[in-house]
């Protein structure tokens, strides 16, 4: 099997070029090849599916595949060369998309799997299990990276499914990372070359988890603890974890890109095709019975909720998501929905990170997330979050055009604007013209009639601002950690002022000022504020900001001392608006 998959390797077009002429690259080539190359047996996938059955299921209540209707593995691939486009959050994704596929459709696939996998004597069971390897770097080796494209011409010469996660690497945040060119650049590079017509077919799949086992290493690393290195040996310390719940594993399929070819400049085609992927992934993310309960607990500060009224907000954040089409479980769906997020509320607090609180006197009890633990729940909120972007601004929008400091719609665009340069170091946002969209289908929904236009927007009664308000109130501090976050690199800023800094520098005085701020500040509610990947994205958003400018030794400096306090004041005023925001319908609504 390796002697026929390296045949067909040296068959591409421009390692045969590589070869004329330079001959003396083939033992290297064959080395390259080697450490590639998985050696893939039917036989191991149909024992790995058996070993799943007997033990990962254990782990887990199972893998809850959604497939487009019309969507049969074996007709595609008939008409395409299949590419599979997940994003990554655990280890468990590899087992998870492996097991689903071959249950379903009886096919296995080909996983791009890091080469910190290939190890004895994992290498050998994940090979044969479908892996093929990647190194994490190889811009600079020529070389590997032909002997790459040149597999990846194998694969898809030889009509095999290939799967990679566009990310790169698991997210620790539990949002969607931007994606990597690399391998979506060589499919479209390879596939020019193969004879056959066939399009590639390239079908976005969305996981989403109830729980995964690397949130302690994951929180650890947020708070700027040393990432430990990756290896196969991660993999199997899954099956040691059966004393946890980690609930379902959720598989979405999307519905596939189809790319004939690309026209003009392939930097062009790739990055358009990546993040098309990217967006559909984002897009087809569901809410899960855990993000949602999430959602709920994080946005307390204090996370302590009854029953009665989780319930309340898990059902507002429900009718919203039907009305607006945002993807959710099958659990959530129906009207068994209540079970559902009982059932996570009970897996929070056997994983501990939810404590329960009984008040005899009051005779009711609370749930709250324990404060050491809201940074590993913040990454099932994180996973959704995306989502309620829109209705988190309008928030803050209709409390500054019912204050009067909105007056027209040319400020309220502005305003938008400014609070999308906010949040795009954060997230991938779609352009203003696409946000104003969404929001006017936001405010339609909130009032059950069609809202065109910002300026219509602006004739509304002060009762009609209320209703908006009264609708997507539940996610009115849902982006309250982040402003928190950017308030204490503000903070930062202020105290390095008169020096050059470093980012580590900047990010060490971060986490002292935050700890300070928890401890005695005004402004800063939400333990899971402080976390490195935040903080460094601020260094962006304020050089952006031509507050500070990036010196020729990597070092910052502060430009703009003015527009320093003003951005300081600006994130306190915010979040002031938000605490005001939540006592106004605390007293005013149920």
């Amino acid at each position: 099997m390796a002697d026929n998959a390296l045949d067909l390797v040296l068959t591409y077009p421009k390692l045969k070029e590589r070869l004329q002429q330079k001959p003396e690259d083939a033992p290297k080539i064959k080395k390259l090849f080697k450490e590639i190359h998985g050696e893939f047996s039917p036989t191991m996938v149909k024992s790995a599916v058996k070993m799943i059955d007997a033990t990962f299921l254990r782990l887990y209540d199972g893998v809850n595949l959604e497939v487009p209707t019309d969507m049969d593995f074996h007709d595609l691939k008939e008409k395409y060369h299949i590419i599979l486009v997940p994003n990554h959050q655990s280890h468990a994704d590899y087992i998870a998309l492996t097991y689903s596929i071959y249950k379903k459709f009886d096919l296995p696939i080909r996983v791009a799997a890091g080469i910190n996998l290939n190890v004895f004597p994992m290498g050998q069971f994940f090979g044969k299990a479908g892996a093929f390897f990647i190194r994490r770097s190889f811009t600079s080796d020529h070389l590997y990276k032909l002997t790459f494209e040149a597999y990846i011409y194998y694969l898809l010469a030889s009509n095999q499914i290939v799967e990679f996660f566009f990310e790169g690497g698991r997210t620790r945040t539990g949002k969607l990372l931007k994606p990597k060119y690399g391998l979506f650049q060589m499919l479209l590079e390879t596939h020019s070359q193969i004879a056959d017509v066939k399009p590639l077919l390239f079908i976005p799949v969305s996981i989403a988890h109830e729980h995964i086992p690397e949130e302690k290493a994951h929180a650890r690393e947020l708070g700027g603890g040393k990432k430990v290195p990756e290896s196969g040996a991660q993999l199997f310390k899954l099956f040691k974890l059966f004393n946890k719940r980690l609930g379902t594993i959720h598989v979405h399929f999307g519905d596939g890109i189809v790319m004939k070819g690309f026209e003009g400049d392939l930097k062009v085609a790739t990055q358009n095709l990546a993040f098309d992927c990217f967006k559909a992934v984002g897009r087809n993310m569901p809410i899960t019975p855990s993000s949602l309960l999430a959602l709920i607990m994080l946005d307390e500060p204090s996370g302590a909720l009854t029953w009665k009224q989780i319930e309340e907000r898990a059902m507002d954040v429900i009718d919203y998501a039907k009305a607006l089409d945002i993807p959710m479980t099958p659990t959530l769906s129906c009207e068994t929905f209540r079970d559902s997020i009982r059932s996570a509320l009970d897996m929070f607090i056997g994983n501990k990170k939810i404590e329960v609180l009984k008040r005899e006197k009051l005779n009711q009890v609370f749930y709250a997330i324990k404060s050491e633990r809201r940074v590993e729940v913040l990454f099932h909120k994180n996973m959704i979050l995306h989502h309620f972007l829109v209705p988190c601004i309008i928030n803050s929008t209709w409390f500054n055009v019912f204050n009067g400091s909105i007056k027209d719609g040319m400020q309220l665009t502005r305003f938008l604007m400014n609070k999308r340069k906010e949040l795009k170091y954060e997230f991938y946002l779609p352009s203003v013209k696409e946000m104003i969209t969404d929001a006017l289908r936001v405010i339609s929904f909130c009032l059950g009639r069609k809202i065109t236009s910002l300026e219509e927007c602006m004739k509304l009664e002060p009762q009609e601002l209320y209703l908006i308000a009264t609708k997507v109130r539940r996610f009115s501090t849902a982006l309250s950690y982040l402003y928190e976050a950017y308030y204490i690199s503000c903070v930062t800023i202020k105290y390095l002022a008169n020096e050059s800094f470093t980012a580590d520098r900047f990010v060490a005085v971060a986490k002292e000022l935050f700890q300070l701020e928890q401890e005695h500040g005004r402004v800063v509610k939400y333990p899971e504020a402080f976390a490195v990947p935040i903080v460094k994205d601020t260094l962006i958003y304020f050089q952006n900001a031509r507050i500070i400018d990036k010196n020729d030794d990597r070092t910052f400096k502060v430009v703009d001392s003015v527009k320093l306090d003003e951005t300081i004041e600006k994130f306190i005023r915010d979040l002031n608006d938000q605490v005001a925001i939540n006592l106004k319908f605390n007293k005013a609504l149920p």
